[in-house]
């Protein structure tokens, strides 16, 4: 399948496509990451089992028609805490882990602070597990908190260390390995989630289908350095993502072209 649109980008680390053009707003440096008030934890709760989960899976299942492929490989750790990372294709990706692969554990998702900027809406996305990046210092103390708090609550964690939405990327980008010194810290198992794109059967000139590819558990080698720590687990994550995209299966719709310079 010939790609449908060729996208230009000037770089891979910092170029954003996702459109959705959101006027971000600071959080104040009082941010509360973590609400321990048992009446808005009760409330939380019945929220995200009751009322979004079930809705949320039906559309992604139904709507989006999303798959999912080797789920069953990460039985085995949902009595503990453990991170998600993903490629970053779609503004849906974020509902993956909690919708799709953690098997009803609950999930946080780490966003940037675009996310808690939409207009009447950051209560919602707050309910629904949104942990966003810190810009201050003041902020990153709350945020790492947040962060080993629900780890010892056993919930996963997911995070998209490509960081910009390219729709429909068929390619992974280049990633650092700063966000896996969580669980290279923290002891806590990794997990890859890559999400591909599969031709329709009908409709063929329409978008294709998403199909989400879990990893095995990959644990933390506590006898390493954390340096190594998170180069080996960063290294496995971006493999696992490369083999995934790299299939023949993967369909590029959009095409996604480094931009030359022009000759000075």
């Amino acid at each position: 399948m010939k790609p449908k649109k060729i996208v230009y980008y000037d770089d891979a680390l910092n170029d954003e496509f996702s459109g959705t053009n959101i006027n971000k707003k600071p959080l104040p440096d009082n941010y509360k990451y973590v609400n321990k008030n048992i009446f808005y934890r009760a409330f939380a709760w019945f929220f995200y089992y009751l009322i979004a989960l079930p809705i949320l899976f039906f559309v992604m299942k139904f709507v989006f028609h999303y798959k999912v492929k080797g789920n069953k490989r990460i039985k085995g750790i949902m009595n503990c805490s453990c991170f998600f990372y993903g490629n970053h294709t779609s503004v849906k990706d974020a509902l993956i882990a909690q919708t799709l692969v953690s098997r009803g554990k609950r999930t946080y998702i780490v966003t940037n602070q675009d996310t808690t900027s939409i207009k009447g809406i950051r209560w919602l996305v707050t309910l629904l597990g949104c942990i966003p990046t810190p810009e201050t210092p003041a902020q990153r103390n709350q945020f790492v908190s947040a962060i080993k708090y629900r780890v010892k609550q056993h919930c996963g964690i997911a995070i998209f260390p490509e960081a910009h939405i390219w729709p429909y990327s068929t390619h992974i980008r280049p990633f650092g390995d700063a966000s896996f010194v969580y669980p290279s810290e923290l002891g806590s198992p990794v997990v890859a989630m890559c999400t591909t794109y599969r031709q329709r059967k009908i409709f063929k000139n329409k978008p294709p289908l998403p199909t989400v590819h879990v990893s095995k558990p990959y644990f933390p080698n506590m006898q390493l350095s954390l340096p190594e720590r998170k180069a080996e687990l960063r290294q496995k994550v971006y493999d696992f993502l490369l083999d995934c995209a790299s299939s023949e299966e993967n369909v590029e719709y959009i095409a996604y072209v480094k931009r030359k310079k022009d000759k000075e």
